[in-house]
């Protein structure tokens, strides 16, 4: 069973070199990230490095999608950072 929420996700849109692009989703209420890229789904795994050093994972919420904002900007990367509401958050129920 999937069960729609009402909330917001925020998304980072990456153009990548090959003309395609990469997606970041980020639910800052359960703190959970997808992404539609392999390369985004490591830097997900080993954590991102924010300004002062340290280093952030999806359970830091925006100051983690900041740091990949950062990390990627600073990569050379085109980025777009939006907020979506209503319909973004789907979870999924228990099978019976």
């Amino acid at each position: 069973m999937i069960r729609r929420r009402e909330r917001y996700a925020e998304t980072l849109v990456v153009q990548c070199p090959r003309g395609y692009m990469a997606i970041l989703w980020l639910d800052p209420t359960d703190e959970w990230v997808m992404t539609n890229h392999a390369g985004m789904r490591a830097i997900i795994q080993r954590g991102v490095r924010d300004w002062e050093g340290h280093l952030l994972f999806p359970r830091d919420g925006r100051a983690f999608l900041s740091a990949v904002y950062d990390h990627l900007f600073l990569s050379g990367y085109r980025i777009r950072w939006m907020k979506s509401k209503g319909g973004m958050g789907l979870r999924k129920g228990r099978r019976d």
